[in-house]
């Protein structure tokens, strides 16, 4: 609880490394800082969709092994100097084969580790409670080897963070202590704009990050299929910056995730800040895991039609439906909320 954090208020140095998935260490990292931490964010490479970033150290781009592994050192020996608290994301970590990690822990470092999809999706476990996981190309899970990648991040790193309880499954039974932390971003500075239901041609917007992860295939074909009897626009854009996106979101009328993978992930939440309905498979046994008036439209591949057809027949479902996810995602989503957790979890290290 906020009461929590101000009874222990500590200053706490935070480093957020090395990855930024869909720039959610940076969204982590500034949420902490309203609760009074000091938090960096340090990658190994830019990221592809122009998430920022505190320093990037550029390692992927040294060709030099030796090269590489001077910086990789140099910047792991300025970690132990400047840092309290250690946040590790996708299952990454500072120095080949998890050496940083024995280290940390033998000096007393606090550590926390970030699952954030494909770093832990386990491929048995996800076809046995996913019946659209067979639907997805190119997505080859060594279990084997996620396992011990999972025990072995485990022997140093006791509490393990995962977005939601998609993720929880498959990291909880290797971790003393895992704890769902939803993705964060800054309401407060975003201007909803809610869908005009007098808008003859609404937008449709669909943005993956991988076409095959996201089942934009089988949307394409409902939206081929829609277009024969419904009047509207659809942009599936990929390769853009997150502003480009964001912007792309602003204007929609409609926002489609993805079919395939059974939790809503950061295009979802940016789509419901923006108060903008939004479609996403959500897997039956985690509907109830989500809080109360979650307002995704849960839909697959089998209905996402039928879904998409609904909404642009009903212009004031969609207003409604928009207003309703900006309240949302003010209460599970915002940086003050997350960056709350976060400092909870911190705190409990010590």
């Amino acid at each position: 609880m906020v009461t929590g954090v101000k009874k222990n208020r500590a200053y706490l140095r935070v480093l957020h490394c090395p990855v930024n998935i869909a720039g959610q260490a940076w969204a982590y990292a500034r949420a902490v800082e309203e609760w009074g931490a000091s938090a960096k964010v340090v990658t190994f490479a830019r990221h592809p969709f122009g998430f920022p970033e505190d320093r990037c150290l550029e390692t992927k781009a040294v060709r030099s092994r030796i090269i590489r592994w001077a910086k990789l050192r140099a910047f792991f020996l300025e970690s132990l100097r400047d840092y309290d608290v250690v946040h590790f994301h996708f299952a990454a970590s500072l120095l080949p084969g998890y050496k940083d990690l024995k280290v940390f822990r033998a000096l007393g470092k606090r550590m926390v580790m970030n699952f954030w999809g494909s770093d832990a999706r386990l491929g048995r476990e996800t076809a046995r409670l996913n019946p659209y996981f067979r639907h997805i190309e190119g997505y080859e899970r060594d279990d084997a080897l996620i396992a011990a990648r999972l025990r072995k991040i485990a022997q140093y790193i006791p509490v393990a963070i995962v977005p939601d309880h998609e993720l929880y499954g498959y990291v909880s039974p290797f971790f003393h202590r895992t704890v769902v932390v939803p993705a964060a971003i800054p309401t407060r500075e975003i201007v909803p704009e809610y869908p005009d239901p007098a808008r003859r041609r609404p937008l449709v917007v669909h943005c993956p990050s991988k076409r095959n992860l996201k089942g934009s295939g089988f949307l394409e074909d409902a939206v081929r299929s829609l277009k024969k009897d419904h009047q509207f626009d659809f942009v599936l854009a990929e390769g853009k910056t997150n502003q480009e996106i964001r912007k792309l979101l602003a204007a929609s009328d409609l926002v489609v995730d993805q079919l395939l993978l059974g939790a809503y992930g950061v295009v979802a939440i940016e789509a419901m800040a923006l108060g903008k309905p939004a479609i996403c498979y959500i897997r039956e046994d985690l509907v109830e895991r989500y809080p109360p008036g979650l307002p995704i439209v849960n839909a697959g591949l089998y209905d996402i039609e039928k879904a998409l057809q609904r909404l642009l027949r009903q212009p004031s479902l969609r207003r409604e439906l928009g207003m309703a996810g900006r309240e949302y995602a003010e209460r599970q989503h915002d940086s003050r909320v997350v960056g709350n957790m976060l400092m909870e979890i911190y705190l409990s290290l010590y």
